[in-house]
């Protein structure tokens, strides 16, 4: 073979040596490439995940809510939790719902930051703001305000250690009747100091013939806490002066008060946005009175003897 040939041999074979390796140099790279857009993808996807993550929202039960900088106090509390959405806290009925991104935090980590600030508290339902239930089952919204299936089989009064309300129809009535009552003494900001509620009990045993004590330790057993408890005595005390003194205020005869109260009791009633979330409840409240929608339902019930009147009398 000639010299000349046997160059260009090598030549093409160099060639291809180079080209092979520019191949898998490329191939390399290109793998490389492929695995580090995997792996910004995979994070990218992670990280909007977390960002936007699903939006839950809890109940809670909140003792010692004494003035509206308590309120303040709350929501800048929450505030500065990562993943809270917004916090909704009520002087009248002693509760707070907080908004916030599944998977960023959760009740246990905001019932903790709640406390820390001096208020005691309670997880009090957990549930998706569109409605659904989550620990348990949302039956309705009032103006907004999610209601349970378990607000309906608790007492609504602490007086009593049993819900005693009867038929499903006079439950449904008492608890959204006195929703909208609370919902109404927030709006005129009625507040209930805890020496109130503290002489409130003291009364409360003595009514009862027990011992102030034995009251507070049956407490969590019959109304699930004691801070629920207490919440429940700060909203009865709430109703009774909102009713008192900014409904009737100034009348003295009992048959002009009470025609005062139902007539604005039928004002806001009328007036209130009650979505029935439960099919069954529905069924039921049909069955029952003839009517499941609102604003023909609760005419139907305003007379008949249920606890939300006996709230009302009081």
């Amino acid at each position: 073979m000639s010299s000349k040939r046997e160059m260009k041999k090598i030549d093409l074979e160099s060639l291809e040596q180079v080209e092979r390796k520019t191949s898998q140099a490329h191939r390399k790279r290109g793998a490389i490439a492929v695995g580090l857009l995997a792996v910004v993808a995979v994070g990218a996807f992670g990280l909007h995940r977390l960002l936007s993550g699903e939006v839950l929202a809890s109940r809670f039960a909140v003792n010692k809510l004494t003035c509206p900088a308590c309120v303040i106090t709350v929501k800048e509390v929450t505030a500065k939790i990562p993943g809270v959405v917004e916090a909704d806290v009520r002087l009248a009925a002693q509760d707070v719902t907080v908004k916030y991104r599944d998977g960023k935090t959760g009740p246990e980590t905001i019932r903790e930051a709640i406390e820390r600030a001096g208020y005691p508290v309670k997880l009090d339902g957990l549930f998706k703001p569109e409605g659904e239930g989550v620990d348990g089952v949302v039956i309705a919204r009032v103006n907004g305000r999610a209601i349970f299936r378990k607000d309906m089989e608790s007492p609504l009064n602490p007086e009593q250690d049993k819900p005693g309300r009867g038929d499903e129809a006079g439950a449904f009535f008492s608890v959204v009747g006195k929703e909208m009552l609370l919902q109404a003494a927030d709006g005129k900001q009625v507040v209930i100091q805890p020496q109130e509620i503290e002489d409130e009990v003291t009364a409360m045993s003595a009514r009862r013939g027990i011992p102030r004590e034995r009251l507070i330790a049956d407490a969590p057993k019959i109304y699930g806490s004691l801070e629920k408890f207490n919440q429940l005595v700060a909203q009865q005390l709430g109703v009774r002066r909102l009713l008192t003194d900014h409904v009737a205020e100034g009348i003295t005869d009992p048959e002009k008060k009470e025609r005062a109260i139902v007539a604005w009791v039928g004002t806001i009633f009328k007036d209130g946005n009650v979505q029935i979330l439960d099919a069954g409840l529905r069924s039921k409240l049909q069955a029952s009175v003839g009517e499941s929608d609102w604003k023909l339902f609760w005419p139907r019930m305003i007379g008949r003897d249920t606890e939300l009147k006996r709230i009302l009398a009081e």
